[in-house]
């Protein structure tokens, strides 16, 4: 699993590998070349300067290349979808980590690449070194949607400096920067680290206000354009500091919307212990008045398939099975995870295990009488995804968007040169019917989509109808 963060800086680096897109503005007219004047080649500072040869980048490329062919679970899926090909990428990528001799273009070199497989979980890290400079998280004090196409403001923060500049909630954000959100999503269509165009969107309305910035680097302000009623402005923002208001909210929380229960659950991440403690007076209560139940994994980019399994086998008594997995037998993959050493090799499949069952255990008294409406959207990744197949087994209707389409169990890879870690997803999910989750998602019962004027108004359709669905057949009084 990657965090939201992680997904974000991710979205952004390979943005920024692969270009920006087509030109803004035709090409001007062919004139007199000019005199040639000497170039004088930038100084590079030591501390930024790649500490190993060209042909120990190019053959740590090849490292990867090899490592991905071996263990990736998903090869023939991009292959399908996007023309992945390992070798005519390598070969697309070597002279640029030839030329790669400062750990800015290597690091953009190599995010490059991975990101062409259009899978967030196939990550590149590096420990950055302790003379290098060090970078802080900023953030532009407000928040976005994408609805229907459009990036609209969601939230502005109290106080911000977005606040301060007029932005307001249902502006439609036009340009960054000078450069027309409509070129930035053009790029998205083409270059981007989530498998699905709608994953990727979603990642760019929700990551764009927050970046990283040298530390000791004065904050620049950045120029944002709204449209309001027909009227076009640009303000500049100057990106705060400080984190959000009130601070992150809570892996699960459960809150009430009249006598329907509402179970956010943000986030699958920690120890399985961990997440039972927490669910199970939560669970408690939701049984004690079952009036029906909502359980919102809108945003949650996922964590440990245990948890997922284990939240959902507190909502019913027998077990539910979602799907399957297989794993693809590496002997890396065989090595990273001690439960994959005893799986059995498929005969008809030849490098692939047999399929493993996606089954919760139920541990429930009974399963939960009234109700369930799971809201979904293109931010749930990964074991949300196999939480929202095993709950729509265990009764629930699923409300919203598609989900992301990221199924993974990574193993990680350690570069031989740079020590920068690679994450290589060595695990394929499916559905009930067999289709995989990579690349397309969990489809919704109901799909519900955002809209500006909702935004505006403050209104949640998904959500609405999620609480009227959970409301059905119920004596008491619904929203």
């Amino acid at each position: 699993m990657l965090t939201s963060m992680t997904c974000r800086a991710f979205l952004a680096l390979a943005l920024a590998a692969c270009g920006s897109g087509p030109a803004a503005h035709p090409a001007p007219a062919v004139q007199a070349a000019p005199p040639v004047v000497p170039v004088t080649e930038p100084v590079v500072a030591a501390t930024d300067r790649v500490p190993f040869s060209s042909e120990e980048r190019v053959a740590e490329l090849a490292f990867l290349r090899d490592a991905i062919r071996d263990t990736y679970a998903h090869l023939e899926v991009k292959k399908q979808q996007w023309g992945v090909d390992l070798d005519a990428l390598f070969a697309r990528y070597e002279p640029r980590i030839r030329a790669a001799e400062t750990w800015t273009r290597y690091e953009a070199a190599m995010v490059g690449f991975v990101s062409e497989l259009h899978d967030a979980h196939v990550a590149w890290r590096r420990k950055r070194g302790a003379s290098e400079a060090k970078r802080r998280i900023v953030r532009l004090g407000l928040d976005t949607k994408l609805a229907k196409g459009e990036l609209i403001v969601s939230n502005v923060w109290k106080g911000s400096s977005a606040e301060a500049a007029g932005l307001a909630v249902g502006d439609r954000i036009v340009a960054i920067d000078d450069e027309p959100v409509d070129r930035r999503m053009a790029v998205l269509a083409t270059v981007r680290s989530a498998s699905r165009v709608e994953a990727a969107a979603y990642d760019f309305a929700e990551g764009w206000p927050v970046s990283r910035a040298a530390i000791d680097a004065p904050l620049r302000a950045r120029q944002i354009t709204r449209e309001r009623a027909g009227a076009v402005v640009t303000v500049g923002v100057l990106p705060e500091t400080t984190g959000r208001p009130g601070g992150e909210p809570p892996a699960i929380e459960l809150e009430h919307d009249g006598p329907i229960a509402v179970l956010r659950v943000r986030s699958l991440e920690g120890p399985v212990k961990k997440l039972v403690e927490t669910v199970g007076p939560l669970m408690e209560a939701i049984f004690a008045a079952p009036h029906g139940l909502v359980i919102d994994l809108r945003g949650n980019d996922g964590g440990f398939e245990d948890n997922a399994r284990a939240l959902a086998a507190r909502l019913v008594a027998g077990d539910v099975t979602g799907g399957t997995t297989r794993v693809r037998l590496s002997q890396r993959a065989r090595e990273a995870h001690r439960a994959w050493q005893a799986l059995v090799e498929d005969p008809d499949r030849k490098g692939w295990s047999v399929a493993q069952p996606l089954t919760a255990h139920g541990v429930a008294a009974g399963r939960y009488p009234a109700n369930i409406a799971v809201v979904i959207d293109a931010g749930c990744r990964s074991s949300c995804e196999t939480l929202a197949l095993l709950l729509r087994e265990a009764g629930g209707r699923l409300i919203g968007e598609r989900t992301g389409g990221a199924s993974g169990a990574p193993i990680t890879v350690v570069l031989p040169s740079s020590k920068a870690t690679v994450t290589i997803p060595a695990r394929a999910m499916y559905d009930p019917h067999g289709a995989p989750i990579e690349g397309f998602g969990v489809a919704p019962d109901d799909e519900i989509f955002d809209d500006r004027a909702a935004i505006a108004a403050g209104h949640d359709p998904a959500f609405d109808a999620a609480v009227a669905w959970a409301c059905q057949r119920q004596a008491s009084p619904c929203p």
